[in-house]
C-alpha cells in the first residue's frame, strides 16, 4: 500500500513538471523566435549599411545574425512544436510515408542544428580574436582575408559535422526496448557499432571542450585584453576615427559578454550534472529554462546593438526613415544656425572692430569650432 502511493506520488509530481514546462514552453518559445527573427533581419540590413560594411568586424557580425537565426529555427522552434503541437520535426511519421525521406529529413535537421549551434560560438571567438588584433595593431585585415576566413570557418564546421549527416536516420530508438516499437531520429547501433560506441562515449566530451569550453575561456581572455587596450586607447586618443573604432568594439564586447553570461549556465549544466538526474521529475523545468536562456541570448543582439552602439543607432533611423546615413547627418547638419553672407559680413566686421580696439575675436572661431564639434558628432 505505502509503494503504491510512492508511486503514486511520484507520477502525479512528474506530470506535474511536465504542465509546467510545456506551459513556459508555449509562453516564452514564440516570444524569443519573434525576437530573434525581426531583431536579427534588421541587424544583417543595418550592418550591411555603406558605412559599417566598411568594418570588417560588421562582416563577421552579419554572418552571426544569419547563424543566430538558423539556430533558433532548428532547436527551439523544434522543441516549441513538440511541447505545443506534439509534433517533432525530425520524426514525421504522420505526415511522409516514405521511410527514404523521413530519413532524410531527419538528418538535414540534426546537421543543420549542429552546423548553426557550432558556428554560432566560433564566429564570435573568431571575431573576438579579430577585433583584438585589429584595435592592437599587431593585424590589419583586409576585405578579401576576412571573406577567405569566414569560408574556411564554415566549411569546417560543415565537415566535422558531417557524420550526422551520414549516420542518423529514422529507425528504433536505441533507449528503449524493441519490443515498444518506438521510431525515432537516432543511430542504428547494430549498423554502425563503432560510431555508435565513439558518438556515446567520446562526442559529447570532445564537442565540449572544442565548442564549449575552449570558447567561454577564448572570449574571457580575449575580451578582458580587449577592454584593457581600449582603455588605454581611450586615455592616449580622443579623436574620430577612434571613437568610432571604439564604437564597434563596444559592441562585440557586449554581445561576447552577453553571450557567455546566458550560455554558459545550460553548459556547465550539460558538463557536470550525472545522467541519472534526467530520471528526476523537476530536470524538465530546469533544463527548458537553461534551454530558454541559452536560446533567448540569439534573440537580443539588435538590442545590444542599438544600446552599446551610436553608429549603429543612427544607421538604424536612417534605414527606417528612408535615407542614407549621409543625407541623415545632411538633415541634422542643416538645423544648425547658416554662415550666411550677412552672416558673414557682420562677424567679419565684429572680428576688425574687436581687433581695433584690442579684445579677443573668438565669436567667429567659436561658432566654426562648434559647428565641427556637431558635425565630428553626428559622425561617430
Amino acid at each position: 500500500m505505502n509503494n503504491s502511493t510512492v508511486v503514486q506520488t511520484s507520477s502525479d509530481s512528474s506530470y506535474y513538471y511536465v504542465e509546467i514546462t510545456e506551459t513556459i514552453s508555449k509562453i516564452v518559445s514564440p516570444i524569443i523566435l519573434i525576437l530573434c527573427g525581426i531583431g536579427n533581419s534588421l541587424s544583417f540590413f543595418v550592418l550591411l549599411t555603406r558605412r559599417l560594411r566598411k568594418q570588417k568586424t560588421t562582416c563577421y557580425l552579419a554572418v552571426l545574425c544569419v547563424v543566430e537565426v538558423g539556430t533558433c529555427f532548428t532547436g527551439l522552434l523544434r522543441q516549441f512544436l513538440i511541447d505545443a503541437f506534439k509534433i517533432d520535426i525530425r520524426a514525421m511519421d504522420s505526415f511522409i510515408t516514405n521511410p527514404y525521406y523521413l530519413t532524410m529529413s531527419c538528418r538535414i535537421h540534426i546537421y543543420l542544428t549542429y552546423v548553426f549551434l557550432r558556428l554560432s560560438s566560433v564566429l564570435l571567438v573568431i571575431v573576438t580574436i579579430q577585433r583584438y588584433l585589429y584595435v592592437s595593431k599587431k593585424c590589419i585585415c583586409v576585405q578579401k582575408r576576412v571573406f577567405i576566413q569566414l569560408f574556411l570557418i564554415i566549411t569546417t564546421i560543415c565537415l566535422c559535422e558531417s557524420h550526422f549527416f551520414i549516420y542518423y536516420e529514422y529507425t528504433l530508438s536505441d533507449t528503449r526496448p524493441k519490443s515498444e516499437q518506438i521510431m525515432e531520429c537516432t543511430v542504428n547501433k547494430e549498423l554502425y557499432p563503432h560510431y555508435y560506441k565513439f558518438r556515446s562515449e567520446y562526442y559529447g566530451k570532445v564537442s565540449l571542450f572544442l565548442f564549449t569550453l575552449l570558447p567561454f575561456i577564448s572570449m574571457i581572455i580575449f575580451n578582458g585584453l580587449l577592454m584593457r587596450t581600449i582603455h588605454r586607447s581611450t586615455i592616449r586618443s580622443q579623436g574620430k576615427k577612434s571613437s568610432k573604432k571604439r564604437n564597434i568594439t563596444r559592441m562585440l564586447l557586449t554581445v561576447s559578454i552577453f553571450y557567455t553570461v546566458l550560455t554558459s549556465p545550460a553548459s556547465v549544466y550539460t558538463a557536470l550534472a550525472p545522467p541519472t538526474i534526467q530520471l528526476l521529475p523537476w530536470y524538465f523545468i530546469h533544463w527548458t529554462l537553461l534551454r530558454l536562456l541559452f536560446y533567448l541570448c540569439h534573440s537580443v543582439n539588435f538590442l545590444l546593438y542599438c544600446v552599446s552602439g551610436s553608429i549603429f543607432r543612427q544607421e538604424f533611423v536612417a534605414m527606417i526613415c528612408c535615407r542614407s546615413s549621409s543625407q541623415h547627418r545632411r538633415h541634422t547638419h542643416q538645423q544648425l544656425p547658416k554662415l550666411t553672407f550677412s552672416n558673414t559680413f557682420v562677424r567679419c566686421y565684429s572680428y576688425s572692430k574687436r581687433k581695433i580696439f584690442g579684445q579677443e575675436p573668438t565669436e567667429y572661431f567659436d561658432y566654426l569650432s562648434r559647428s565641427k564639434h556637431n558635425n565630428d558628432e553626428n559622425c561617430l
